[in-house]
């Protein structure tokens, strides 16, 4: 996916900062989904900005302050439910794999609840293609297809494909002080 970074040139006029392509992410443990970590900040940043940060491997989710930007696209017939129980190494090992790529991704899902999440994070996502479903914590489905919006407050939700093409939605998750 392409990403082009628009900054300031000093003199009050944009130019180009970056102009590249961002690779997705893939994991065992959601084969054929496809994550692309488009930006990511970790505090709020001041204008104008000049050049590009500097990359970190800083956590999936943000924390107070903090922004992620980015597309998701879950394939079709995806479930969170291994079809057989994959021994323990296995398992081990695709949930490393997970923490290492996505550093505190694991720790924000409900084992008792496949694919359920939350964080502290207002999170706006707009789907772009195929149709897919939101699942809360309360086990309501909600919909989507191309264009909807949804503005999620840190509830815990899952998300799903049902349909025959890839389900793709961007996010940007805004960061808000950790819950009590």
């Amino acid at each position: 996916m392409r990403r082009i970074v628009v900054g300031d040139d000093g003199t009050g006029q944009g130019r180009v900062l970056a102009d590249d392509s961002i690779d997705p992410l893939t994991l065992a443990l959601l084969p054929g989904a496809e994550i692309y970590r488009m930006w990511e900040l970790d505090e709020l940043p001041d204008l104008p900005v000049y050049r590009m940060p500097p990359r970190t491997d800083t956590r999936y989710f943000p924390g107070p302050g903090g922004l992620r930007f980015g597309y998701i696209s879950v394939p079709p017939g995806l479930t969170y439910e291994p079809d057989a129980d994959p021994p323990e190494e296995v398992m081990a090992a695709v949930t490393a794999e997970a923490e290492a790529k996505l550093p505190g991704m694991m720790a924000a899902f409900d084992p008792a609840a496949p694919g359920m999440h939350s964080t502290a994070s207002i999170d706006f996502v707009v789907v772009l293609s195929g149709q897919g479903r939101m699942r809360l914590g309360d086990g309501v489905d909600v919909s989507l297809r191309s264009g909807d919006c949804v503005i999620q407050h840190g509830a815990p939700h899952a998300w799903f494909n049902d349909g025959a093409v890839p389900f793709v939605f961007c996010y940007a998750l805004c960061g808000v002080a950790d819950r009590p």
